[in-house]
């Protein structure tokens, strides 16, 4: 019975480190501090969030209300959209904030370029979510009582009766850093421009916006109007095709500027060469404008004038004056930047610091404070599914790749790994454990009945690898390929790359070459640094990758479970003509997820998750490693982040709070060092694209 099938039925039914052991005590008397977010109740309806209306009056920081005393920028009223974005009181913890002070944070991917909308990444750590901004938002879902999509730039929508056309309206009047206006110009652009177009790596493929194998065209109505047009009835997923890196909006007037289909004189090449890291300020929507960038050193970033959001009194947002962005090798110095008081936030993530920062926390004087929400993140060894990605007709490469999508295979890795061991290894006590894969065990689609458990067995290992012809004809305690492969009896040596920014897949990549090592495969680690990785993965130059899995709603975010579209899963990606060979077990976790698109009831759509799971844990789709629970740290003297807020759930923090919205008291704030590159008219004179 297939897994469609299996679901009408339903339906139609209706101790490795003892030095910490005294950590371990701490941890397990008491998790978290100011509560966790393990069990946290949503409270606001949409409109208690946010709504766009026409104030009386509008307040702006004094650094800005300066600059247009001086001439050097128009007065606010002319900067703020028709309908500006009222952030409700209601979701702010303290109340409404007064300007000034610093948030200092840490990041540790260099910045690619600021052409976020083709695939590139401007540091992570929070730099992508400050100067991106999407038609919707997901990040905010986690404050609602009952979870939909939340505005930003669009500001409401409507079905119409078929539920094949959506029409949207856009916030009116709203500008780019620049001055420059916001319009459906700019979103069409983004759209055919960008995400449609096969010679630009998007974040999201044209795939993502397929339906019955026929695309989803998109329409300008005005200025403020736009017009989805589908090929199926209420595809209630394509709004998770909107958010953050799906759909963020690039600016057409700095952009077309190199596009070939804009400009005859340019390249593809010329397109993706723009706009790069020294390239300062860029145009951006966000609350805050990176002006200074050190290779290796630091970020900075001044509020942005004509920012468009502001709060129920009229006060432009941002409260904070100024973001600073120290530049580091590892997400761990995050964690130490916090503890020794240069930082202020930290996500609690590689488990390898929670005894520090954990100790650090429980000082007397202590100017941060910490918590922990359930089991949200899973490391996990992804092993590369694809016969003609990467492959570059190489018989030997295309031979190991076979090796992989035999599942026997897969279950021979699975069976030679103690993921108690790698869990205790880790970090011994309550925040970490062993994990199978799939969905983390916090998330609400998880179902242990489901889960096809795979026992540390390395005598069983050994049995499947025989099974398989592998031999260790030469007494090396390698296995040898058989001697009629491509091969011709060699060792059996697999790559596995890591990311050099996340310490905890690196050190879980150690534990495990000597584990598959003593099973006979010789697994020669390689250290990179994330975009190198990330450049690796996406073009298919891999065998395996251990990575971190963030996400625990698989509705919102397929793609990082299974074949929704062609970039996706990682370890799986299209190759040349957006060709793939999905195995039968990858076909129908495709067929439920296409399924799950149109699918409005939530309770069947937790039934189609249920059985992918099942699916992806007994194929071993990917191989689950250990799983621990996420951590956030924030400095004391914030205000308006909700002692609640998880680091990740539907979007990362920077988009939970929002930022915009977190304040200092006076007598608490750092000075801010940077006013005089807030960016005016002056300041994009003479760039590149005018």
């Amino acid at each position: 019975m297939s897994s469609v099938d299996r679901i009408a039925k339903r339906k139609a039914i209706a101790v490795f480190l003892p030095v910490l052991a005294l950590i371990v005590i701490l941890l397990a008397a008491s998790v978290a501090i100011g509560g966790g977010y393990d069990s946290y109740a949503g409270r606001f309806t949409l409109e208690e969030i946010a709504e766009y209306y026409a104030l009386p009056q509008y307040q702006e920081s004094p650094d800005l209300a300066a600059l247009v005393g001086e001439g050097k920028l128009p007065p606010l009223e002319e900067r703020l959209p028709d309908n500006p974005r009222v952030v409700k009181t209601n979701t702010m913890h303290d109340g409404m904030g007064e300007y000034g002070g610093v948030w200092r944070d840490t990041f540790a991917v260099p910045i690619e370029s600021w052409n976020w909308g083709a695939g590139f990444t401007q540091g992570w750590f929070g730099i992508n979510e400050i100067v991106q901004e999407t038609l919707i938002e997901i990040g905010p879902m986690w404050l609602m009582t009952e979870p939909d999509p939340v505005p930003n730039l669009a500001t409401d929508w409507e079905w119409s009766e078929d539920g094949k056309v959506l029409t949207m309206n856009l916030i009116r009047g709203a500008k780019w850093s620049d001055g420059h206006p916001f319009t459906a110009d700019d979103v069409i652009f983004t759209y055919e421009h960008y995400i449609l177009d096969p010679n630009i790596p998007s974040w999201a493929p044209a795939s993502a916006w397929e339906y019955d194998g026929q695309l989803t065209r998109l329409e300008k109505v005005d200025d403020y109007t736009i017009r989805w047009h589908f090929p199926v009835s209420f595809p209630v997923s394509a709004f998770y095709s909107m958010d953050y890196l799906d759909f963020s909006v690039v600016p057409k007037h700095v952009y077309s500027n190199f596009h070939p289909a804009f400009n005859p004189e340019m390249t593809y090449d010329d397109l993706l060469a723009s706009t790069p890291p020294h390239d300062l300020p860029p145009v951006t929507m966000g609350p805050w404008v990176p002006v200074r960038y050190e290779p290796g050193q630091l970020l900075i970033m001044v509020r942005n004038p004509y920012y468009w959001q502001v709060d129920e009194a009229g006060n432009q947002l941002p409260y904070i004056d100024e973001v600073w962005f120290t530049e580091a090798q590892s997400g761990e110095a995050r964690t130490m930047n916090l503890i020794a008081g240069t930082g202020d936030r930290d996500h609690i993530e590689n488990p390898q610091v929670f005894g520090v920062i954990r100790q650090a926390s429980l000082e007397p004087d202590a100017h941060f404070t910490i918590q922990f929400g359930s089991y949200g993140i899973g490391y996990h060894l992804m092993i590369n599914l694809s016969l003609n990605l990467g492959v570059d007709g190489d018989e030997r490469e295309l031979e190991l790749r076979e090796l992989f999508r035999d599942l026997r295979f897969r279950q021979a890795v699975a069976h030679a790994l103690d993921r108690d061991a790698i869990a205790d290894l880790a970090f011994p006590g309550p925040l970490t454990r062993a994990w199978e894969g799939g969905y983390p065990t916090g998330s609400s689609y998880y179902d242990e009945k489901v889960v096809k458990k795979h026992e540390y067995n390395p005598t069983l290992a050994k049995e499947v690898l025989a099974e398989l012809g592998f031999k260790d004809t030469d007494g090396n305690g390698i296995l040898n390929w058989p001697q009629e492969s491509a091969h011709g009896g060699a060792d059996l040596i697999v790559e596995l790359i890591v990311g050099e920014d996340q310490a905890a897949s690196v050190e879980a990549a150690e534990f495990i070459q000597p584990m598959l090592r003593s099973a006979g495969i010789d697994v020669r680690v390689r250290v990179m640094a994330g975009p190198v990785v990330t450049n690796r993965v996406d073009s298919g130059k891999f065998h395996f990758n251990i990575a971190r899995l963030d996400s625990t709603t698989p509705f919102v975010h397929m793609g990082s479970f299974g074949p929704i579209d062609t970039g996706s899963p990682s370890w799986h990606r299209a190759g040349p003509g957006g060709e793939r060979f999905l195995m039968p077990f990858e076909e129908e976790i495709r067929k439920l997820m296409i399924e799950s698109r149109t699918e409005a009831d939530a309770a069947q759509r937790q039934e189609i998750y249920v059985e992918i799971l099942r699916l992806y844990t007994e194929n071993l789709y990917s191989v689950g490693l250990y799983e621990s629970q996420r951590g956030l740290g924030i400095a004391k003297r914030f205000r308006n982040v909700q002692p609640d807020v998880p680091a990740y759930l539907y979007d990362w923090l920077d988009k939970n709070i929002p930022l915009q919205i977190v304040w200092v008291p006076k007598e608490l704030q750092n000075k801010p060092l940077f006013k005089e590159h807030i960016p005016t008219a002056e300041s994009y004179q003479n760039r590149s694209w005018q």
